[in-house]
């Protein structure tokens, strides 16, 4: 039987015309918004908000270059991983399904069905498991193999991995050489800059704010950073309460306290695209500037940085041999209810050994 590896990640426009669309698949989808009631009420409220925004986003996407990044990076560190992988014994033919455009996750499965049984590991891009981003795609790709006939096909998924020595390692040496890109003396306090999720979604138990301290906590560790650091939170949408502090408010924040100097370090990130691009080179560091910040470096993003993959295929090695890494307590498995029987390995997750993340106002909630 051959080994099929599907990297799903979030997707993006590539021109104008694709992100009325592609806003629109991301508004309906209710792990990402939930609004009660028949799918019907998610539509109408999907196609007001995406024709409201549309405009304003196409403009984001056209100060970028025109579309996301985001789709061909992945192709780009499949590719690597395939060939790592190929290099250490375990050939791999591989697949890609976007969440919210093509190539979608129907597709991909019906072209790896249409060459015979295979044994898939479904690698979400995501070191941090969210609600709205690894439950999302490993929901779709659970129903998806339940609609095409794919249900009793062995399906690996892998959980995250926020505290993976090399994917640590890599935005560690992000971290380094971007401090050293500041001119000689100047010493930057290290701002984290993570997607941010509405509180609710915390309350309900999704791990994904935990899953972004650890990660930070790791990389302060790893590089020995003795200076000043914190945690903020971007890319807020609507009017709902959202993780604090927001990005801009921490910048403002770190300028009245007179830091002249901040390194940002895109966290939740795996490859560049519009949150980087355009709103942390473009908005943020606006506000940096207006706040009296007058060095401002964003760490790179990790695309196929080599010790990246290197933690990719550790993770998709560890599928293969059953060991996904769910002793460690940071797997959560596909959401739906159909799927929720599904186990990832003997005995299922742990509860996760993690500190739990604490919402600002009732404790240290940040690093």
């Amino acid at each position: 039987m051959r080994d099929v590896l599907l990297i799903l990640n979030f997707g993006g426009p590539q021109r104008a015309g694709e992100v009325e669309p592609f806003l629109f698949e991301l508004f309906r989808d209710p792990d990402v918004i939930p609004i009660p009631g028949p799918p019907i009420v998610r539509d109408v409220f999907a196609d007001l908000i995406s024709g409201l925004r549309w405009t304003k986003t196409a403009n984001q996407y056209a100060e970028i270059g025109g579309g996301s990044p985001l789709v061909p990076m992945t192709y780009e560190q499949g590719a690597a991983l395939q060939a790592l992988l190929a290099s250490e014994g375990h050939p791999m033919e591989v697949h890609y399904a976007m969440r919210y455009t093509r190539p979608d996750t129907r597709a991909a499965l019906e072209a790896i069905k249409a060459g015979g049984p295979a044994r898939i590991v479904a690698l979400a891009m995501y070191p941090h498991y969210s609600f709205a981003t690894m439950g999302s795609s490993y929901g779709e790709l659970a129903r998806q193999l339940g609609r095409l006939g794919m249900g009793d096909w062995a399906v690996t998924y892998v959980p995250a991995f926020p505290t993976d020595p090399d994917y640590v390692g890599s935005l560690a040496e992000l971290v380094q050489e971007a401090t050293a890109r500041l001119p000689e003396g100047v010493t930057p306090h290290l701002l984290f800059s993570a997607h941010g999720l509405p509180v609710s979604f915390v309350q309900k138990g999704d791990p994904y704010a935990m899953h972004i301290q650890a990660t930070v906590a790791a990389v302060v560790q790893a590089t020995g950073w003795p200076h000043g650091h914190s945690l903020a939170w971007q890319s807020k949408v609507g009017p709902a309460a959202w993780l604090t502090p927001a990005t801009d408010t921490e910048l403002r924040r770190l300028g009245a306290a007179g830091v002249e100097a901040v390194v940002v370090v895109p966290v939740s990130f795996v490859g560049d695209h519009i949150e980087t691009l355009f709103e942390l080179d473009i908005e943020y560091r606006e506000v940096a500037e207006e706040a009296g910040i007058h060095h401002w470096v964003r760490a790179g993003a990790l695309d196929t940085r080599p010790r990246f993959i290197r933690a990719l295929a550790t993770q998709v090695q560890r599928a293969l041999t059953g060991d996904t890494g769910c002793s460690r307590g940071c797997c959560r498995l596909p959401r739906p209810v159909e799927v929720r029987g599904l186990r990832t390995v003997p005995g299922g997750c742990q509860p996760c050994p993690l500190p739990p993340y604490v919402l600002p106002g009732r404790g240290a909630g940040a690093s």
